[in-house]
């Protein structure tokens, strides 16, 4: 049974027939109430995607007409082989709808905010509101489609209401109660669903917070026309958001209000929450945006000095960014971190006193203090202290590796390959542990393997998900190696033998010219890497993929899956997409910040 009442929604006097045109209206950000938790809006929208193809070789690749048109016959014959009989198609007609509406309303500007909405003599009502602003007649076409969806279900009830500017409807499945809204205005569609944080009880409460519901998405409507939307004024008022706030336009915007979102985790998953502190961040903001043939981001996460908890442990000195001499340039990311593990050791401490009676933890640590000087020869404070300030990550290209299936065939798979390299001025302590475990590597069972390599000793472990691990000492170094025997090879070589002129990072004629261009400034974290060759990386992890699927899912998914491949570029045709991609984070006294770049040529 349908109702088909019109409702006043009473919230403003707007004819409901008004022509509405996008120049006519606040944007949906700019209308979020005060009471707006969090919020996010991204524009993908022609006209951003044509900045892509008009000024950069990844843009024409992936977001020229023909490689549109190459997306779309994919999607269509995906649709058929899922629904032979045509059912989908026939019901998008029926309900007046295209596949070019769904790929209209895929490139528009779109976004969602959480609004804590009041509730008369109730706890308040966190309330998702979505929205999409959509080519010419998009919107209502797609509004149009969620009324005549409704009529033939007898489990649905819905009833039409006018909203401030444009038409809506309430969408009711009758057989638990649930609902939610819908409406639109101009070229904008809003969908919009209250989240109940306490039992409902009758049917008059249920009235209650539909009624809220409905005054959160009329006064999100009005405030497009006539003002008043105050969270993105209250917002930006913070002064560690508007230090760190973007110049240049931007594409995607995410903001929050953390302390507001903590406040609704549930009470029984609040005690390790409130250990490490997190109660203690304040706001969240991120951007990112195409300027100066770069996409840059900034992520900020407000953490007010003095800093306690888990911050503390990103609180660490600003170094300049100089990658050593034995980092070699055909790398394809290198990372360094400020690291003091002091500093981790204490904030481990200081976790357990808040789970466990001080003076029981103090007992535990006094064992295991007995315990080190009994088997290393040293206590926990100077093997803490025996680990550098600095920890270096470098990933090298991904490795194909074979592997033998139980029924004798062998299939290659892309196996990702990594070092990380700490400085550690206690080999002695190393020694004492690498000599257990020697007794343990004399077991064929235990799957270890003794490692004495370049002036290197450790221990190498075959792991079934990571693939080889290589945990060694040497040179004064501490170095893990995850990958194959080759990459502990690798690092252990550029380590003993540093690479010369141009096949140090430091010294290669594209890193210098990055630095000397970027003015990059000191920070506790830095991350470089090029571009495209991450892009590669992917090659060999699709064409696996395919063949996993081949052997795996049958010859029609495998199919599919090798034409969804064959969408993404080739490796010929990743070369000169993409530069350097570079991020930088570093903390002042407002909170913690990641600054991000990837150059498009």
């Amino acid at each position: 049974m349908k109702k088909r009442n019109k409702l006043l929604c009473g919230l403003v006097s707007v004819a409901a027939t008004a022509v509405l045109s996008a120049a006519d209206l606040n944007s949906p950000f700019e209308s979020l109430p005060a009471e707006t938790l969090a919020a996010f809006r991204f524009d993908n929208s022609p006209e951003t995607l044509d900045q892509y193809v008009d000024n950069t070789r990844l843009g024409q690749l992936l977001f020229s007409e023909a490689k549109i048109a190459e997306y779309k016959s994919f999607i269509e014959d995906l649709i058929e082989s899922e629904d032979e009989d045509g059912n989908f198609i026939s019901r998008l007609g029926e309900v007046g709808l295209e596949l070019d509406d769904l790929y209209q309303m895929v490139g528009s500007h779109f976004g969602a905010a959480v609004v804590n909405q009041e509730v008369p003599e109730h706890l308040p009502m966190p309330t998702f509101l979505v929205w999409a602003e959509m080519g010419e007649g998009v919107a209502e076409r797609a509004f149009t489609a969620v009324l005549e969806g409704s009529i033939e279900n007898e489990e649905i009830e819905r009833t039409d209401l006018e909203l401030p500017g444009g038409p809506g409807a309430r969408i009711k499945n009758l057989t638990d109660g649930s609902s939610f809204l819908v409406s639109q205005l101009g070229n904008r569609f809003f969908f919009a669903i209250g989240n109940v944080m306490e039992p409902i009880t009758s049917m008059d409460e249920a009235k209650v917070f539909e009624n809220a519901e409905l005054e959160a998405l009329g006064q999100f409507m009005a405030a497009q026309q006539e003002g008043g939307g105050e969270f993105l004024t209250r917002f930006y008022a913070d002064s560690g958001i508007g230090e760190v706030r973007p110049d240049y336009p931007t594409r995607l915007e995410l903001l929050g209000d953390l302390g507001a979102v903590f406040d609704f985790i549930p009470p029984q998953n609040r005690q390790l929450f409130e250990a490490l502190e997190f109660d203690a961040f304040t706001k969240l903001g991120v951007w990112s945006g195409f300027v100066d043939m770069q996409e840059r981001s900034t992520i900020f996460v407000g953490s007010p000095t003095p800093r306690s908890g888990i911050a503390t442990l990103l609180e660490n000195e600003f170094f300049e960014f100089q990658p050593p001499e034995w980092v070699p340039s055909n790398v394809n990311a290198y990372t360094v971190a400020a690291f003091d593990m002091n500093k981790v050791y204490d904030f481990a401490l200081d976790m357990a006193k808040k789970f466990m009676p001080p003076e029981q933890v103090e007992q535990q640590l006094a064992m295991a203090n007995g315990q080190l000087q009994m088997t290393l020869q040293s206590d926990i404070p100077t093997l803490m202290s025996a680990f550098g300030k600095r920890i270096h990550v470098l990933e090298y290209p991904i490795e194909v590796v074979s592997m033998e299936n139980p029924n004798g065939t062998s299939l290659d798979l892309p196996r990702a390959s990594q070092a990380m390299v700490m400085d550690f001025t206690r080999p002695e302590i190393l020694q004492a542990g690498m000599a257990m475990i020697a007794g343990m590597a004399q077991n064929p069972a235990a799957g270890i393997e003794l490692v004495d390599e370049q002036g290197f000793a450790g221990v190498r472990v075959q792991d079934p998900a990571q693939g080889v691990v290589t945990i060694a000492h040497g040179m004064g170094k501490l170095v893990f190696a995850v990958g194959s025997e080759e990459t502990s090879s690798r690092i252990f070589s550029a380590l003993t033998n540093p690479p010369q002129g141009e096949n140090a990072l430091v010294n290669s004629s594209e890193f210098r010219s990055f630095i000397a261009d970027a003015n990059v400034k000191p920070g506790v974290l830095f991350s470089y890497s090029r571009g495209e060759e991450i892009l590669k990386n992917l090659v060999p992890v699709f064409k696996s993929l395919g063949t996993s699927m081949r052997a795996s899912a049958g010859e029609d998914a495998a199919g599919l899956m090798e034409r969804a491949i064959a969408l993404f570029p080739s490796e010929e045709e990743l070369d000169g997409l993409l530069g350097i991609t570079f991020s930088r984070m570093y903390h002042n006294d407002h909170g913690i910040i990641l600054e991000g770049s990837n150059q498009y040529k």
